[in-house]
């Protein structure tokens, strides 16, 4: 069996405080359950090892974010080194009844700019590493925000490092006022800027709380992700409400990694698909580093099935399984499926499960009307998740009208969904790049990324992006003669190392910046990248 259906019904838990102030309900009724980082938090002066610790520190940084004279009402871009400290952050304005917007400090310098000018000048609340980002824009900076702080030094001499502390008035933003702002992938282009209320935000943590209680919250679940992204902030929440036990990872090499996982044995593992891929080389070591893993679980992009099979070959627990969500920052998880051991060599990646606690997925024609089954069109959704709106953007439809997902699938006859690729990546001829992408990487295992696009100028053809793992080398004929065996034709092979790809702070490559590399025969800019092009 390719998927499986998880059994959610519709009337799913609700978290039991709005966002600012569940850590502290949390705190009083679990305290003491582990709440762990792998590098030391920077603006806190106490260490933080439980929730109680975490609500601790949110009622500081409020009181402290308060002293510097942000109230309910002003908007505050988030811009911080990729670390769960930036959740305290987020915590404690949405006590204040302030605006959080979290922004990746991985962001190019001009799009942070482009992110704060949309925001209509807010506050900025920067680390070093925030700080160090925008670098040199000092000049620009006072006329796209208010004013930019810190909670620890960053040597900067235009961010106000904050000492001084207040008490703050708690006053949390009614329910269906906007409550958090988080930012698209930006796969394509500058990041869209998505605003959750606290119902929308309630309903991606609503599926996450039954599961998290299907489970049970014995063990330990080591995420690395990125902690701007909706994803994240679903998951503390979830977290907070049922007692589980985290380790949040911020640095995600894979020797780090290992010993992490061997140090705690958790029962739940999540990082991006294309993090894990890195992982897999550890995935044999006689440590056995998953082995205490249950449940492998990604949300951010289908991963490739190699990736999966040797995931599930290196737990040692007969249930161990792979948990699929698919969504996207504005619908939050539409549908959801798991992927036992004993199927995962029958598994067809792409294909991402069933809709599950409420939210609906179909398929449309051009004209929006459902396909029949088996027929490719273009994806859509229901979700209680979905957000109000984009920053600047225009009027949301209502709440029952079906959301675009931007990609294209098909349903299958079981009634579950197979996404085959990006709307604006589909090519013509080509029944699914994403298909193609991980039969290559099945029949290539000395790479750990493989890349398809449409380069516009070389006569339609497609070009090929192949990472090989550190010390391998890729034979780059057989790579274009099992193209040719997979029907992609004449693909041009360009060899990167994987520290060459555009990425997104979410860890996907920027598909739009990479076909304009390769258009432009701009090589990346280190001798170490552009190790060969062949056509």
């Amino acid at each position: 069996m390719n998927s499986i259906p998880i059994q959610l019904t519709d009337e799913l838990p609700q978290p039991s405080a709005p966002l600012g102030v569940l850590p502290e309900f949390a705190a009083d009724r679990h305290g003491e359950t582990p709440f762990l980082s792998d590098v030391a938090w920077a603006a806190y002066d106490k260490p933080v090892d439980t929730v109680g610790d975490f609500a601790a520190a949110v009622y500081d940084f409020a009181d402290r974010l308060w002293a510097a004279g942000i109230r309910r009402d002003d908007v505050v871009a988030v811009g911080q080194r990729n670390h769960i400290e930036v959740h305290a952050v987020m915590c404690a304005l949405s006590r204040i009844g302030a605006l959080p917007a979290l922004i990746s400090a991985a962001m190019e310098p001009g799009e942070l700019l482009e992110c704060f000018a949309r925001l209509g000048r807010p506050w900025v609340v920067a680390d070093a590493a925030g700080a160090a980002r925008l670098t040199g824009t000092d000049n620009v900076l006072p006329a796209v925000t208010n004013r930019v702080v810190s909670l620890d030094e960053t040597g900067a001499p235009w961010a106000s490092w904050i000492t001084d502390r207040g008490i703050h008035q708690a006053n949390p933003r009614p329910e269906d006022e906007w409550v958090a702002i988080t930012h698209s992938s930006g796969t394509t282009g500058v990041p869209k800027l998505a605003a959750h209320s606290t119902r929308s935000l309630f309903g991606m943590v609503a599926p996450q709380i039954a599961l998290c209680r299907q489970y049970g919250s014995e063990g330990l679940a080591a995420k690395h992700l990125s902690f701007v992204h909706v994803r994240t902030c679903s998951g503390v929440l979830s977290f907070l409400e049922v007692a589980m036990p985290l380790l949040a990872i911020a640095n995600p090499d894979a020797d780090h990694v290992k010993q992490l996982l061997v140090q705690h044995r958790p029962v739940s593992v999540e990082t991006h698909p294309n993090i894990y891929i890195q992982w897999e080389r550890i995935a044999a070591d006689p440590e056995r580093p998953f082995g205490s893993v249950q449940r492998f679980v990604s949300t951010f992009d289908a991963m490739h099935p190699r990736t999966i099979r040797t995931l599930l070959a290196a737990s040692d627990r007969p249930d161990a399984h792979y948990l699929q969500g698919y969504g996207q920052t504005e619908t939050g998880p539409v549908s959801l499926q798991i992927v036992p051991t004993a199927a995962a060599a029958t598994y067809e990646g792409r294909n991402v499960g069933f809709g599950a606690g409420g939210s609906r997925v179909r398929v449309v024609d051009p004209a929006g009307e459902p396909v029949p089954v088996g027929e490719v069109g273009d994806i859509e959704s229901r979700s209680p998740g979905r957000m109000r709106g984009y920053v600047g953007g225009s009027p949301m439809p209502d709440d029952d009208a079906w959301w675009p997902m931007g990609d294209v699938g098909r349903m299958l006859p079981d009634g579950s969904l197979e996404l085959l690729d990006r709307i604006v990546d589909h090519v013509d001829g080509v029944a699914s790049m994403l298909v193609a992408e991980d039969k290559l990487l099945d029949r290539f295992p000395e790479l750990i990324e493989v890349v398809l696009v449409n380069v516009p100028g070389q006569d339609g053809d497609l070009a090929a992006v192949a990472c090989p793992a550190p010390g391998a080398v890729l034979d780059v004929a057989q790579f274009q003669r099992v193209a040719d065996e997979l029907g992609l034709g004449g693909v041009a092979v360009h060899v990167w190392p994987w520290e060459s790809m555009p990425l997104t702070g979410s860890y996907k490559v920027r598909r739009l910046q990479l076909r304009k590399r390769l258009s432009s025969a701009v090589r990346p800019g280190s001798p170490r990248q552009a190790q060969a092009v062949t056509r």
